[in-house]
């Protein structure tokens, strides 16, 4: 059914700050799996190509967090989102997620993706300035 999609209430909250070297993505919600990720990390890879940025400091407040089997899945494929040429400084606020972003990040990273978990903001706006 045509706007069936449009219809549906998102499971999270997406905000963008265009900053002067990159763009700050604050994602929050109740829920996480890989279609909630999928979802969210497309919407950031679209906008960065619409404001130009290749370089994003993405930071998540989303207590749940998806298996291990669904993150292995998603990172698979996170590349094929779009994230091609963009760096990225992740966030997560909660740091009992810690080694399963970590696991996230190691896959990503050996498909081609350029990024780093990073333990806070200002951490992760650091490294991503530092970098060319």
């Amino acid at each position: 059914m045509v706007g069936q999609d449009a219809n549906r209430v998102k499971p999270f909250t997406l905000q963008f700050e265009k900053r002067p070297e990159y763009l700050y993505a604050f994602v929050q919600g109740e829920k996480d799996s890989y279609e909630i990720s999928r979802q969210y990390w497309s919407e950031v890879a679209n906008e960065c190509r619409r404001a130009t940025r290749q370089k994003v400091l993405i930071e998540e407040d989303i207590d749940d967090e998806m298996s291990m089997t669904e993150m292995y899945r998603f990172t698979s494929e996170i590349m094929e989102i779009g994230f091609s040429g963009i760096r990225v400084a992740f966030v997560d606020r909660y740091i009992s997620q810690r080694e399963l972003n970590k696991f996230g990040a190691l896959v990503a990273t050996n498909r081609g993706f350029f990024g780093k978990i990073c333990g806070d903001v200002k951490a992760a706006e650091e490294w991503l300035l530092s970098i060319a």
